[in-house]
């Protein structure tokens, strides 16, 4: 019996090194990517009357999207994810405003949905589930969400027929008249050039 206590004794060491080194390397992942946001928290913010840039965004239906493409048009872009809690009521709006959109003025507006941090079945569930139409595609790497500086979803920005951002929306829309309310003085500008 003394035997099998001082075997199980020697183990002990070797499986807490073992966990210690684990905890240690998590901390330390954890430290380095708290150090990587604060220090592209040292970036200006996105602000209205900024050009965030293009991208390119592949959709779920595997259409790919280059917004340097899209001159012209007036571009929403939507961050939204499964998970959140006040995405799908916002997802409802949307879909209802961009069909309003596209009867009122066919092709001078396009919705860009991006799933933030999500699952592609999830996601797909979700568009689904919410009926939404308009052109959605995954950040897999998030280099949209850090061209737009995303802190979380939902997040919404409105960028005019030059790319130029014209609104931010930080939460969820409550109706499809503030949606439109952001979008159809931007037409009217053009429509009165």
């Amino acid at each position: 019996m003394n035997a099998n206590k001082a075997g199980n004794r020697s183990e002990h060491p070797k499986v807490n090194k073992f966990w210690t080194l684990v905890i240690l390397l998590s901390l330390i992942i954890f430290l380095g990517v708290i150090g990587v946001r604060l220090f592209k928290g040292g970036e200006e913010m996105l602000e209205i009357g900024d050009a965030p840039g293009n991208f390119a965004l592949t959709t779920f239906s595997n259409e790919k999207i280059h917004t340097g493409d899209l001159q012209g048009k007036i571009v929403l872009v939507n961050f939204w994810a499964s998970w959140c809690v006040t995405c799908d009521e916002e997802a409802v709006l949307l879909e209802k405003a961009w069909q309003e959109l596209q009867k009122a003025a066919p092709g001078e507006t396009l919705f860009l949905g991006v799933a933030y941090m999500d699952t592609e079945p999830a996601a797909r569930s979700f568009l689904q589930e919410y009926g939404v139409t308009y052109p959605n595609g995954p950040d897999l790497r998030g280099e949209i969400s850090d061209l737009y500086q995303v802190q979380g979803v939902p997040e919404t920005f409105v960028l005019d027929q030059d790319g130029v951002l014209r609104n931010i929306k930080y939460g969820p829309f409550l109706s499809v008249d503030e949606i439109l309310s952001l979008i159809q003085p931007l037409l009217t500008v053009k429509e009165g050039e």
